[in-house]
């Protein structure tokens, strides 16, 4: 019986994916930085 966390592929046993550090950064910066620009968008326009 295998838990949730268990995943085999082909008879080859694979730990669940984690997030990297760096994934973390690249997505926070993907994410600010249109968030930044429209916010500053609407202010300009206020």
């Amino acid at each position: 019986m295998t838990t949730p966390q268990d995943q085999t592929v082909m008879g080859v046993h694979a730990p669940p994916p984690r997030l990297t550090r760096g994934a973390a950064f690249a997505v926070a910066v993907a994410l600010s930085v249109p968030v930044f620009a429209v916010l500053s968008l609407l202010d300009w326009l206020m």
